[in-house]
């Protein structure tokens, strides 16, 4: 477990930095789809950011990716320094930008990511049954917009003594893994123990249709830090009938 204790070492690490942590988000702006965003202190600007140049930066939003107004291309998940703040640039076929500002207060407030203790008995194998034909459905999310994700099949495996099954997905969207097997997850402890919408997990393959599905490893979605973020809600059926202690607690504040 030494692995899983220095990754949520790193990962508190991550919520402390003023340049990365959601904590600082300060603001979310959706992106016309006609016409570039304009960052700088001048008043006409979309994005105002005081200390800044007048006009410092504009930045399009296209099908798969971002461009400055020179030419350069950025990724979904960028970040952009800019004066004092951090930009990250999120697309999900819906994009934005969110505003990081390291004088937010609530990065010396909190919450911070709190875990369950490891458990080596939620770390188990899974076998992901393939649907006849994936098919693409819609994942709702925390800001109301409607995902398009890829329907993999089911993954089924034994948890305390009994059989249970997660539909696996993998979300169709810019900057995404070909490979991922995603699984957005309730459990018993939903809603007091853990956060409220419910946490992720994601499939590790050890080959073939087999998987490792470690439940020490699952993760709050980052709205559970702040509400400037666009997290994918669990399906229905992926409800599992017991209490997964493990992974990510509800870190309260919200």
């Amino acid at each position: 477990m030494q692995g899983l204790l220095k990754d949520r070492e790193q990962t508190l690490a991550t919520f402390r930095n003023p340049h990365t942590s959601p904590l600082a988000a300060v603001a979310r702006h959706e992106f016309p789809r006609d016409r570039p965003l304009v960052f700088g202190s001048a008043p006409e600007c979309d994005v105002q950011l005081p200390g800044i140049e007048p006009r410092a930066l504009a930045i399009r939003a296209l099908a798969d990716h971002f461009e400055t107004g020179d030419g350069k291309r950025l990724e979904p998940g960028t970040r952009l320094d800019l004066g004092r703040y951090s930009l990250r640039l999120s697309h999900q076929n819906f994009p934005a930008v969110v505003v990081l500002d390291p004088d937010s207060p609530r990065l010396k407030k909190g919450p911070f990511p709190i875990w369950f203790d490891p458990d080596p008995a939620f770390r188990v194998e899974a076998r992901l049954v393939h649907d006849a034909a994936p098919r693409e459905e819609v994942v709702l999310s925390t800001r109301g917009n409607r995902r398009r994700a890829l329907r993999l099949g089911k993954l089924e495996f034994v948890l305390q003594g009994k059989p249970m099954a997660l539909t696996a997905l993998r979300l169709l969207e810019p900057g995404q893994d070909e490979a991922a097997v995603s699984i957005f997850f309730r459990d018993a402890t939903t809603g007091h123990e853990s956060y409220e919408v419910g946490r992720y997990v994601d499939a590790e393959s050890i080959g073939g249709d087999r998987y490792a599905l470690d439940f020490n490893r699952a993760y709050n979605p980052t709205c559970a830090f702040s509400p400037l973020y666009n997290c994918p809600i669990p399906p229905r059926e992926n409800v599992l009938p017991v209490a997964v202690r493990a992974g990510e607690r509800d870190p309260g504040g919200h």
